[in-house]
């Protein structure tokens, strides 16, 4: 079956959100949730995929290419994020979904399963970490610290300018895992990518993700994590989840699945070993194959 992505804007919380569909309203809402530098188009193998038999949504978040945004930091914390989501569900004419994110989407969407579980069926996370593991990694772990440094950077003064000299090429080499930019990541992707970071105020957006956060490594002037404190009792994820994890992440380490499974009260694990951080753009079948056996269960359980 061909299934065509339609683009569409929504009013949500005061801001202009675009998000892109496959498939027929009405059947089960999959709402997949990009991260940073990423934007909706990250998610255009799933759409393709699960619109023959849901409706796939991808947002781009708030402030993000398409979708406008508050210029202030405190527009991005977590809170708001989990909102904006919340009222898209609602503006699809639905009561829950399962929300599917990748890194800052991930984020997201694991907020959203602690603050209102009531709207997930389903979580599933990919390369992206429960807050109290990430809490723990980046306090205790030394070689967690070092890989997530970036964060950092990308608070620092002067950032955004940095990132947008040389054509954005910062951001480019995020995606490179050995110095060389990957076969996925050709021409005419890499220009869309530019295009959507180039759009006013998107990288400023992407960048108030990491200042409104305050889980990122200490610095002399900043504790970082180790400031952050949570009710155990409040970070428990009630929701059936899935993880799907490629191994060779250089961002997020192999700690930051040890001990996940205390967060969740119905945890699947599937490591992917050859994939990197980017690893639905690496191993999009692998990806898909993984969340058709995961909601092929959920509908079986119903």
């Amino acid at each position: 079956m061909n299934v065509d992505i339609q683009h569409h804007k929504a009013a949500i919380n005061g801001f202009d959100m675009h998000y892109a569909s496959c498939g027929q309203p009405g059947r089960p809402l999959l709402l997949f949730v990009h991260g940073f530098p990423e934007c909706w188009s990250a998610w255009c193998a799933q759409l393709k995929r699960f619109g023959e038999h849901y409706f796939a949504v991808a947002p781009d978040t708030r402030g993000i290419n398409e979708s406008s945004g508050p210029e202030a930091v405190s527009g991005y914390r977590a809170g708001n994020m989990v909102r904006d989501l919340a009222a898209l569900i609602e503006h699809l004419g639905y009561q829950q979904c399962v929300a599917i994110g990748h890194d800052w989407g991930g984020a997201i969407a694991c907020a959203l399963a602690l603050a209102q579980p009531e709207r997930l069926r389903a979580l599933v996370m990919i390369n992206a970490v429960h807050p109290g593991v990430y809490r723990r990694e980046l306090v205790e772990n030394p070689v967690q610290q070092a890989a997530s440094a970036y964060m950092n950077f990308f608070t620092s003064e002067g950032a955004v300018g940095k990132i947008r000299a040389d054509d954005c090429a910062c951001l480019l080499d995020m995606f490179s895992e050995d110095g060389t930019l990957p076969s996925w990541l050709d021409a005419v992707t890499r220009q869309s990518y530019r295009d959507a970071w180039l759009k006013a105020g998107s990288i400023e957006a992407g960048i108030n993700y990491y200042r409104a956060s305050a889980l990122h490594p200490a610095t002399p002037e900043d504790p970082g994590a180790s400031a952050v404190f949570f009710n155990d009792a409040d970070m428990q994820v009630r929701v059936p989840t899935l993880i799907l994890w490629g191994e060779q992440d250089r961002f997020l380490l192999r700690g930051c699945l040890d001990g996940v499974e205390h967060y969740f009260a119905q945890l699947r694990v599937e490591r992917i070993p050859e994939g990197s951080h980017w690893v639905v753009h690496e191993f999009p079948h692998k990806i898909n194959d993984h969340l058709a056996a995961f909601l092929n269960e959920l509908d079986d359980g119903d």
